[in-house]
C-alpha cells in the first residue's frame, strides 16, 4: 500500500502555527484581564469556574505557545534537507539548503524583531504605557517599559536591541525573550542534520532520540522547552517522509488514527491541565501534583514527568505538546482540520501577531480598560513611622470595558499583523533575499566564475577567459 498524502502534504504545520498565535493572544488577555484563570479556582474551597476546569484551561493558562513554536521549528528546519538527502539522494543539494537555511534564519529574526522593538520605543517616549505602569495587573506592569529621560531611553533601547539576543532582556516587548533560545535552537536543527547527514535511517533516529531524552534528563531551565520540542520536530520531519513508517500506518490508520491519537491526546491534556499555581485549592489538581512530583510520598524523586529539581509546569506543559505532536503525526483527521485555510491563513500572520500583540495590548487594550491618562495616580510615600505606604494601584473600569478591549485589541493585532507583513516582513524578506545573493554563489550563473576567481580558485588569463575543462572532464578542487 502507497504512503499517506500527509507524506507530501504538511499544510497542517501551518495552520499549528496560526492556532498557537491565537493561543499566545488568549493567554496573555487573561495574564491581563482575568490572571485567576491560571489558578484551579478563584479561592480556596470555592467552585471552580467552567474555564479553570482540566482540559477547558489550557488554552488560557499558557507555557504552551512557546514549545509549539520550537516543535515547529524543528520540524520546518528538518524537513526540506531530509527531503533533499533521503528521498531525493542528494546530499550536497542537502547540505547546501542547510548552509542557506542557517544564513537567511539570524537576519529574519532579528531585523522584524528590531523594528518592533523601536516602535515599542517610540510610544514609550510619548508615554503611551502610563496607564499600563500604573494599572493593578501586575503582570502588565512588568511587562511595561518605565518612564525615562529621552536620551536615557535611547540609550536603554540600544541596550535591548543587543540584550534581546544576549539574555533575552527586552523591556519594550519582553515577549521577545523566546527569540534568542529559537535562533540557537535551529543551529542545534542544522548541527544534528549536518553530523547525521549519509547515516542509515535507524541511526538516525536513534540519534534524534537521544537528543530528545538529553534534554528531557537535563533539569536546567527551559530545556524541555526548546531543546526538547526541536528534537521531538526534527524526528518527526524524518518519520513523517519515511515510506515504510507511512505505510505502515496507512494499513493501521483507523486504529492510531481514531484510538491511539485521542487516547495520547486525552492523557497528554490532563497531564498540561496542571495549574501555574495553587494547586491545592482542587482535588484533581492536587492529586496531580503529587502524583508527578511526589509518587511515593517522601519527597525523594520525581517523576519521569518531572524530574526531581525540574519546572513542573513547564514539564507538564511539554508532556502535552510532544502528546498532541505526536497525535497530529498519527491522525490525518486531525492534519485535515489543522490544513483548514483559515488557520493557515492565521498560520502566515504568526510572527506578525506574536511581535505586535504585545505593544497593542499594553497600549490600545489598557486604555479601554483603566483609561488613556493613567490617573488619578498618587506614588505612595511614608507613614510617620517611617514603613512605606501600599501603593494603590488603578482599578478596571468593569467588566463591559475588558469585553470591548478584548474585541478591538484582536481586530487591531490582526490588522497590524496584516499590514506587517504586506510591508514590514516583506521589506525585511526582500533584505535577506539581497544579502543572501551577495553572499553565497550561484553555481550556474556567471557571477559563480568570478567568485572562485575571488577566493583564487580560477586563475585569470592573461590572454582571454580561463579555459573551459572538456566535456567529462572534471576540474581540480582548490588546494
Amino acid at each position: 500500500m502507497s504512503a499517506r498524502p500527509n507524506q507530501r502534504n504538511i499544510k497542517w504545520v501551518e495552520g499549528l502555527r496560526g492556532l498557537t498565535s491565537v493561543l499566545v493572544i488568549v493567554t496573555h488577555l487573561s495574564r491581563a484581564l482575568d490572571f485567576p484563570l491560571f489558578w484551579p479556582a478563584d479561592e480556596k474551597d470555592v467552585s471552580p469556574r467552567l474555564l479553570q476546569l482540566p482540559y477547558l484551561r489550557i488554552p488560557w493558562q499558557g507555557r504552551i505557545g512557546v514549545p509549539i513554536f520550537a516543535f515547529l521549528t524543528g520540524f520546518v528546519c528538518a524537513y526540506k534537507p531530509v527531503k533533499l538527502a533521503y528521498i531525493q539522494g542528494n546530499i550536497p543539494a542537502s547540505l547546501k539548503s542547510v548552509a542557506r537555511s542557517a544564513f537567511r534564519r539570524p537576519p529574519r529574526l532579528v531585523l522584524p524583531a528590531m523594528i518592533a522593538t523601536c516602535i515599542s520605543f517610540v510610544l514609550s517616549c510619548f508615554g503611551a504605557y502610563k496607564a499600563s505602569n500604573h494599572c493593578d495587573s501586575f503582570w502588565v506592569r512588568f511587562d511595561s517599559p518605565t518612564p525615562a529621560p529621552f536620551w536615557d531611553n535611547v540609550g536603554r533601547l540600544i541596550t535591548m536591541l543587543i540584550t534581546t539576543w544576549t539574555s533575552t532582556e527586552n523591556v519594550y516587548d519582553r515577549h521577545q525573550w523566546a527569540m534568542r533560545p529559537l535562533l540557537i535552537g535551529a543551529f542545534q536543527v542544522y548541527i544534528v542534520l549536518v553530523a547525521t547527514i549519509g547515516m542509515r535511517f535507524k541511526y538516525r533516529m536513534l540519534v534524534h532520540v537521544l537528543v530528545i531524552t538529553y534534554w528531557l534528563v537535563n533539569v536546567n531551565a527551559l530545556t524541555e522547552t526548546f531543546g526538547a520540542m526541536l528534537a521531538l520536530g526534527t524526528l518527526l520531519a524524518e518519520l513523517s517522509q519515511h515510506r515504510p513508517t507511512q505505510n505502515f500506518l496507512t494499513s493501521h490508520q483507523r486504529v492510531f488514527a481514531f484510538i491511539v491519537a485521542p487516547l495520547i491526546l486525552l492523557i497528554g491534556g490532563f497531564v498540561g491541565s496542571y495549574p501555574a499555581e495553587h494547586e491545592d485549592w482542587a482535588p484533581w489538581s492536587l492529586r496531580l501534583h503529587r502524583f508527578l512530583t511526589d509518587p511515593i510520598g517522601d519527597q525523594s524523586r520525581g517523576s519521569i514527568i518531572v524530574p526531581k529539581g525540574s519546572d513542573v509546569q513547564r514539564r507538564t506543559s511539554a508532556f502535552f505538546i510532544m502528546c498532541t505532536a505526536i497525535s497530529i503525526f498519527l491522525s490525518p483527521f486531525l492534519q485535515k482540520l489543522l490544513s483548514h485555510r483559515l488557520l493557515i491563513w492565521l498560520g502566515h500572520h504568526s510572527f506578525a501577531v506574536y511581535l505586535v500583540h504585545g505593544t497593542i495590548l499594553r497600549t490600545v487594550g489598557i486604555w479601554i480598560v483603566y483609561g488613556i491618562s493613567g490617573e488619578p495616580w498618587v506614588e505612595a510615600g511614608k507613614n510617620e513611622d517611617g514603613s512605606a505606604q501600599e501603593q494603590v494601584w488603578l482599578a478596571p473600569r468593569g467588566r463591559p470595558h475588558k469585553m470591548l478591549a478584548v474585541l478591538v485589541f484582536t481586530a487591531l493585532t490582526y490588522t497590524a499583523a496584516w499590514a506587517w507583513m504586506k510591508w514590514v516582513d516583506t521589506a525585511c524578506a526582500r533584505a535577506t533575499m539581497w544579502l543572501e545573493n551577495k553572499v553565497f554563489e550561484d553555481e550556474d550563473a556567471d557571477g559563480g566564475k568570478d567568485g572562485q576567481a575571488e577566493k583564487g580558485y580560477v586563475h585569470a588569463n592573461a590572454n582571454g577567459p580561463v579555459p573551459r575543462p572538456h566535456d567529462g572532464e572534471r576540474t581540480l578542487p582548490p588546494p
